[in-house]
């Protein structure tokens, strides 16, 4: 079918499955794919799994799995992309492209990477409780083909925004790892150890006037993010105001999560958090920094410890009081500042990284529809 100066064309006809099993038993990484379409580690235990049963993937192959699209409403399909080979689940399918001068297979990766395929997968999925994509009914699916050029104009974008999305992972990583080395060197020299309830100064402020602030929550990451709680007859007067330099803390199932919920606010416009948290600050005559206090809660000791200090409870909630006579290795001023410093450079990139993702998945799909309907 054509639309246009674009041709619609049954995707069956320009792949190829490869069915490679890992007879030879190398021990390549066994990883799995998620739904954003990204490869990921197995989570499965492979104690007395057989590994020449999996299947090998190399660069610029496709992992296809049609398991429950319906019900997630997700085309689980990556490209493979490192130059290691690795092992998937016989359970993945795997093909390639059979003519990739007439589609590119990072266009085809990227039309896959949308919601609007998403939902198509949802539509056409069977109606049984797994809800499966079977591949039979993925091969007929058709797509737009445009000409190999406004394939590559597309591409080219998604592969510029992936390319600064990489290169500041790859700077990010190794600064985070130098301030949190500086910090186990410091416990292992026995620096002194510093009682965190000596600087923190509760600054619980209520909403009574009705700010329409921004409603935030906390999540296991430690960020601040958009609440996921319906607003809708919440009285926000009833909400903490939190500002710029404040911390938020919540001892909710610390020893369910093993995650200490803490997270330093750094906008300059004020936001709203539940009353369920406790906001504080620290005192500013104190030997020590609000940045370096958030770095050594980023570390997943502290939410180990934060785990063996939660009560026995249910709820397994980390008290205000066990929270506050936590200690912490306690640094020069200068040296605090130097990590901080670091690691500010490591946050920034980190932040590029992730702009350049939000981006890529917003601009690439506009472009996409674009070169489609032109």
């Amino acid at each position: 079918m054509v639309a246009g100066n674009v041709k619609w064309v049954r995707l069956g006809d320009y792949i190829e499955q490869c069915d490679e099993r890992n007879t030879a038993g190398n021990n390549y990484p066994v990883i799995g794919i998620n739904r954003d379409k990204t490869f990921m580690p197995t989570v499965a235990n492979l104690d007395g799994v057989d590994i020449a049963k999996y299947k090998v993937i190399t660069k610029g192959m496709f992992v296809f799995s049609g398991m429950q699209t319906g019900r997630d409403i997700c085309i689980r399909i990556g490209l493979y992309g490192d130059e290691q080979p690795a092992l998937i689940s016989p359970a993945y399918t795997t093909f390639i492209i059979n003519d990739e001068k007439e589609i590119l297979p990072e266009y085809f990766f990227m039309y896959f990477n949308r919601a609007e395929s998403d939902r198509y997968g949802w539509f056409i999925s069977d109606s049984s409780v797994r809800a499966n994509l079977d591949w039979s009914r993925f091969l007929d699916i058709e797509i737009p083909l445009p000409s190999p050029a406004e394939q590559q104009k597309v591409v080219n974008a998604w592969k510029a925004f992936r390319e600064i999305k990489e290169q500041n992972e790859a700077k990010a990583a190794p600064l985070m790892q130098v301030c949190q080395s500086y910090i186990q060197k410091a416990k292992k020299n026995n620096a002194d150890r510093y009682r965190i309830g000596n600087a923190i100064k509760v600054v619980d402020a209520i909403n009574k006037e009705g700010y329409p602030y921004d409603v935030l929550g906390l999540n296991n990451n430690k960020v601040f993010m958009p609440t996921i709680a319906s607003m809708d007859t919440m009285n926000t007067n009833k909400y903490k105001v939190i500002r710029k330099g404040q911390f938020a803390f919540s001892g909710m199932q610390t020893g369910r999560d093993k995650c200490i919920r803490i997270a330093l606010y750094d906008k300059d416009a004020p936001a709203l958090i539940s009353p369920a948290y406790t906001t504080f600050v620290l005192d500013e005559n104190e030997p020590i920094l609000p940045e370096y206090f958030m770095m050594i809660f980023k570390n997943p000791e502290m939410d180990r410890l934060g785990w063996f200090y939660s009560d026995s409870s249910v709820r397994a909630n980390l008290d205000w009081d066990r929270f506050i006579d936590i200690e912490i290795p306690l640094l020069p001023i200068e040296l605090q500042q130097a990590i901080v410093n670091i690691y500010k450079c490591a946050n920034e990139a980190k932040q590029i990284a992730e702009e350049a993702n939000r981006l890529s998945c917003e601009i690439c799909p506009a472009l996409l529809q674009h070169v489609i309907h032109s």
